[in-house]
């Protein structure tokens, strides 16, 4: 007999399941396939059925493409602006094109295709969201700014600029054609988890109900949707919109011309810094923004408590307890140390702050590096065994007969030839060398072994990270990236202490950052299409179609996240009391610019710094969320409490309304399917509503800038 076979993430298959599968009656979106979801028995049975059905039902409509593909391509620009805003990034292009897809009548697989399209564009962003801004903020930010004057690199020029933008195409192209190794193993005969599909298939089978009342569905979404997004504009804009006169030349917006003083700053209500005990250890504040309680409803309580945790360590614990004790800080304008109680120091670049500001900027947010640090380091350990086991799933497929049956004669691909990755590995590694070598001067060392670690990380850290992804619906972009920084900092240097090359510090952060940039492009893209694959096996889809989708995503939603990163990271960069700074609070883009400043320079106290990686490993190994926590760190407190609102609201709504309407009326899964699906049209519409404005925002302040 053979060895049974041991998983972590399969289900018992049911006796119905298994008697229609032994019938082979078993039908895509069938009552019997949602109970035997992850059984691995019905996925491999469902396999062998789109091998034989497929080419019939998978059909590839280039108008269905080309519109999820312009939508996903302005999701580029929202989710880089979100990213930016409170460093995450919620995909709302799959809901948008989803109530279109369910008005017009597309059927489940057309849709499913369509939605990949789609979050290829929107998804390629995360490099640039994530780490690129560093380079900006390490160039121009006087927060950055070295001891002695000048900055720790340089703005990169404009080839170097259309190099990132070309490798991360090119990697991006890597990352979907390498999750084809794993998309047998980890969806079809181990399949993982991948937390929050189901609510997706659902989806995918009310679509297949293509009635009137399934259309009319859609059309109440749609306005749900466009209402909340036009709502969230007009109050972004009054908001945020520079628009009245405020002394000199400055103009402020109408909220702040009205409101602004002591209660009330451009967004926030906050205590003033006079108010007894509290104003002096602390700064509380509520954010009025729409995008962070739209993603705290999509989070739901659990994860936005956990995230937030951090925000408040960070403001009642931390802060208070630096400006208790008199902490010193580094300043670098002046090269020394700075008891905290000696703030505001006016006329000193990084020193015009209040106290617990000053606390929060050089003690909070550098334990908050080392928290992400530590818990993104304790998760990659936790997952050895992953890393163990998904190399040697590299390896599986060699000489796997399935591979010859992935083409039928007079009927195309069933599946994306496997040949072809180490066709994309070639390339992508050549190409990477030649663009780099050729768009940063002739940095032909750095660049050769700059492609050696993105080709080689890509596919061994990115294996983990996508496997992560499918464990907890989470991929862990910016614990990998940290790492991969490392990685390729650590080689340059020892280029250079081996005399095989002189590469300047500012050239070597340049490369870095803009190396760790094309990294998460082509992780984010392994990470976001097991996702994508998961429901395209269950609605009958051809994986060729899903890859094809994909790829034709990535160009356009690159070069547009691209053109913003540039746009978004100028204004960033900018001092604060520049006409056009952005007030973006870019968490990971300033972790990543203050690691850089310690591996570089070494001005951040070393002690605060372990100090986040203990509480980073703490973290991760009592809930599993490190990361998340030690992001959490990094916001303002008003910021953490509107996340920690939205994610209450989210379920005590679900409790007190959905549940009891639900039992009253007696719905079942798809009723209740439709009324979450309104509710997500709402935080979608107040994360797409404040992203447009914002963005328009941004248009108008920094676009002369860049002409």
């Amino acid at each position: 007999m053979g060895k049974v076979l041991k998983s972590a993430y399969r289900k018992p298959v049911t006796p119905g399941g298994l008697k229609k599968i032994e019938e082979g009656t078993l039908r895509s979106l069938d009552p019997e396939m949602f109970a035997n979801f992850n059984t691995g028995v019905c996925e491999q049975y469902l396999e062998e059925e789109n091998r034989k059905n497929s080419f019939v039902i998978s059909k590839w409509n280039w108008k269905m493409v080309i519109i999820s593909i312009i939508i996903g391509s302005l999701f580029a620009m929202i989710n880089q602006y979100v990213g930016l805003k409170v460093g995450m990034v919620v995909s709302g292009s799959w809901y948008v094109i989803y109530l279109l897809g369910l008005a017009l009548k597309w059927d489940p697989p057309q849709l499913n295709i369509a939605a990949t399209a789609g979050n290829g564009a929107a998804m390629i962003c995360v490099g640039f969201v994530f780490s690129f801004p560093a380079i900006y903020l390490l160039a121009m930010s006087p927060t950055y700014e070295k001891t002695g004057g000048g900055f720790l690199t340089y703005v990169p020029p404009t080839a170097l600029l259309f190099g990132a933008f070309l490798a991360t195409v090119i990697a991006g192209l890597l990352g979907i054609f390498y999750f084809i190794i794993f998309r047998r193993i980890w969806l079809v005969e181990d399949p993982l988890p991948t937390p929050s599909f189901e609510g997706f298939v659902q989806l995918m089978s009310i679509a297949k109900d293509v009635t009137s009342g399934a259309k009319d569905q859609a059309m109440k979404s749609i306005k749900t949707v466009t209402v909340w997004i036009g709502g969230t504009m007009v109050l972004t804009f009054i908001k945020d919109f520079p628009l009245f006169k405020a002394g000199g030349t400055s103009r402020v917006p109408l909220l702040d011309s009205i409101f602004g003083g002591r209660f009330y700053n451009h967004g926030d209500l906050t205590l003033p810094a006079t108010t007894p005990v509290l104003g002096k250890y602390t700064v509380v504040n509520f954010s009025l923004m729409p995008i962070q309680f739209g993603i705290g409803w999509f989070m739901k309580f659990k994860t936005a408590l956990i995230i937030s945790m951090g925000t408040l360590v960070s403001w009642l614990i931390i802060i208070p307890a630096a400006v208790l004790f008199d902490l010193p800080v580094y300043i670098p304008t002046l090269d020394n140390m700075v008891n905290l109680s000696s703030f505001p120091i006016e006329g000193i670049s990084g020193a015009a702050m209040i106290a617990p500001e000053a606390a929060n900027v050089n003690i909070a947010k550098v334990i908050a590096i080392g928290a992400i640090l530590g818990g993104g380091f304790t998760g990659l350990i936790k997952m050895a065994p992953v890393f163990k086991t998904a190399t040697a799933d590299l390896f599986k497929t060699k000489g796997d007969e399935t591979v010859q049956k992935d083409f039928v004669p007079n009927k195309g691909w069933y599946e994306w030839p496997v040949s072809h990755i180490k066709i994309m590995v070639i390339v992508t590694f050549v190409a990477v060398f030649l663009i780099f070598g050729l768009s940063s001067g002739g940095y032909w060392l750095n660049s050769f072994f700059l492609a050696l670690l993105l080709v080689s990380t890509t596919f061994f850290i990115g294996a983990i990270a996508v496997k992560v992804m499918g464990e907890c619906g989470t991929e862990p972009v910016s614990a990998t990236s940290f790492i991969v920084l490392m990685l390729i900092v650590f080689t340059f240097k020892l280029l250079n202490v081996l005399h095989l090359t002189d590469t300047s510090n500012e050239t070597i952060v340049l490369l870095s950052i803009i190396g760790v940039t094309v990294f998460g492009g082509a992780i984010s893209m392994s990470g976001d299409i097991i996702l994508m694959f998961k429901v395209g096996g269950y609605v009958g889809n051809r994986p060729f179609h899903l890859v094809k989708a994909v790829t034709l995503g990535i160009l356009p939603g690159a070069a547009i996240a691209a053109f913003f990163a540039v746009l978004f990271s100028r204004g960033l960069a900018l001092p604060i009391d520049h006409p056009a700074h952005l007030d973006l609070l870019a968490p990971q883009a300033n972790a990543f610019a203050k690691f850089v400043q310690v591996l570089i320079s070494g001005n951040v106290s070393w002690w605060l710094l372990l100090l986040g990686v203990l509480i980073g490993i703490f973290v991760e190994l009592l809930i599993g969320m490190g990361t998340a926590f030690g992001l959490g760190m990094y916001f303002p407190l008003g910021l953490g409490l509107i996340l920690l609102v939205g994610g209450g609201a989210r379920d005590l709504w679900e409790k007190y309304y959905l549940e009891p309407k639900a039992k009253e009326l007696g719905w079942g899964d798809k009723e209740k399917t439709l009324a979450l699906l309104q509710s997500y049209m709402m935080a979608t519409g107040l994360i797409v509503g404040e992203a447009l404005m914002g963005t328009i925002v941004a248009l108008y302040l920094v676009f002369p800038l860049v002409m």
